[in-house]
């Protein structure tokens, strides 16, 4: 063998070495962290592996630093599971549609197609309780149920006033804002509405009841807002999916000023590569932020997930590799080494699928 010939292999020897040693994140695959992708396996009613038990419609998705919660909407109810994935079990509801069960254990409450749902800093649950037009709360400690907001009852009504007595349509959203309140995304309503539960109060705090897009830069509270559906937040922004209007926003909490982040407000899939702006999606539901501050979007009529990467000023399509159907919640779970994984609700697959490692 000459010497060029020895040196060539030993080069491609030592590249292929490389490769393999390294993790390829391209080709790695999603699984299925939970769900047994059919309606008709036994629900978690005592303690169950995560994938043998059934997450009928499964919707949305809560990380806590102790658990993760799921809330179905064909069988009303949340099941809570560990965050190694090893055992889940039914958290509230009985399974059937109703609005019962305040003042009482959990899982003998009725829900009715609860939707979001998100956990205080305690651990206390609060649940988009959507087709019952209200929002919920469950004790960490006692598992007991009360209703925080809402009468039950579909409408507008009740700024200003007791937040009890409120009425809302079809709230799908919630998240706390780290000193005593929440935000509601009323989607019927176009309205995003701030409930102080300290002192049990309610009030608009962006939209007019129109459906329309806000403009760039203007002042949430004189802003209109097309289908408010999904909601994050963080230390500096309010993170808004509008469903109709097929468009991402963010909300400055200091200045009060929603600007533009991600979609034109036409339907479509395209400007993955591109400026977030531009893009297009598909009557879009759920939004998570990971530990880079950039952006899950979950593009539901187009069952696609999307991210917003911010120091590249893009967006892409993610390979996911499992044909998703109607996906709508999304989540980031960052485990003990300080690293991402995503989970989504592939909501009619019946189950939640997890990214491998992101960073």
């Amino acid at each position: 063998m000459s010497i060029l010939m020895r040196t060539t292999y030993l080069l491609i020897a030592f590249q292929t070495v490389l490769l393999v040693g390294q993790p390829n994140h391209a080709t790695a695959k999603w699984t299925i962290f939970a769900g047994t992708e059919k309606t008709d396996s036994p629900s978690a009613e005592r303690p169950t592996h995560p994938t043998a038990g059934a997450l009928r419609n499964v919707y949305g998705i809560e990380v806590t630093p102790d658990a993760i919660f799921f809330s179905t909407v064909d069988d009303h109810s949340i099941w809570k599971c560990d965050r190694e994935g090893t055992s889940m079990i039914r958290y509230a509801g009985t399974g059937t549609a109703g609005h019962t069960g305040d003042g009482g254990p959990a899982l003998k409450a009725q829900f009715n197609k609860p939707h979001e749902i998100r956990a205080d800093d305690d651990g206390n649950l609060f649940v988009a309780d959507t087709f019952n037009h209200c929002v919920r709360r469950i004790d960490a400690a006692t598992q007991t149920v009360t209703t925080v907001a809402g009468t039950g009852q579909s409408g507008f009504a009740g700024d200003d006033g007791p937040a009890t007595k409120a009425m809302f349509d079809q709230p799908h959203s919630i998240v706390l804002d780290g000193m005593g309140g929440i935000y509601v995304a009323d989607t019927r309503n176009h309205r995003l509405r701030h409930v102080d539960l300290n002192h049990n109060l309610v009030r608009t705090v962006g939209g007019d009841g129109r459906g329309r897009l806000p403009e760039d830069g203007q002042s949430l509270k004189s802003a209109s807002l097309f289908g408010p559906r999904s909601l994050a937040i963080d230390g500096d922004s309010i993170w808004l999916v509008l469903r109709e209007g097929n468009s991402v926003w963010k909300i400055d909490r200091e200045s009060d000023r929603i600007t533009l982040v991600a979609g034109t407000g036409k339907q479509g899939h395209e400007g993955d590569g591109a400026d977030p702006r531009l893009a297009t999606f598909r009557g879009p539901k759920g939004i998570a932020v990971d530990s880079r501050g950039d952006l899950v979007i979950v593009d539901t009529e187009n069952h696609a997930l999307r991210y917003v990467d911010f120091a590249a000023n893009t967006i892409q399509t993610l390979p996911v590799g499992h044909p998703m159907k109607r996906p709508h919640g999304a989540a980031v779970l960052t485990d003990s080494k300080g690293i991402d994984h995503i989970l989504v609700s592939d909501s009619e697959n019946h189950r939640v699928l997890i990214s491998p490692p992101r960073n």
